[in-house]
């Protein structure tokens, strides 16, 4: 599986998922202050599940399905 980890996810779950064999993208490697939106729009393009803490990703997908 694809998944993008969000900033605030543990080192730990990171190691695990790799150690797993699963294909990890992290956002704090690439840009630590990308905004929320762009972390979003980088997962549905890479088909990456995202793994975060936010709740902001929550009622951002909810103003998606409504518009």
């Amino acid at each position: 599986m694809k998944f993008l980890l969000d900033v605030n996810v543990a080192g730990s779950v990171s190691r695990y998922l790799k150690e797993s064999g699963h294909d990890i993208a992290e956002v704090i490697q690439e840009d630590p202050r990308m905004p929320d939106k762009a972390i979003l729009s980088r997962a549905v393009n890479d088909n990456r599940i995202l793994v975060t803490t936010d709740k902001d990703f929550e009622e951002m997908i909810l103003q998606q399905g409504q518009n």
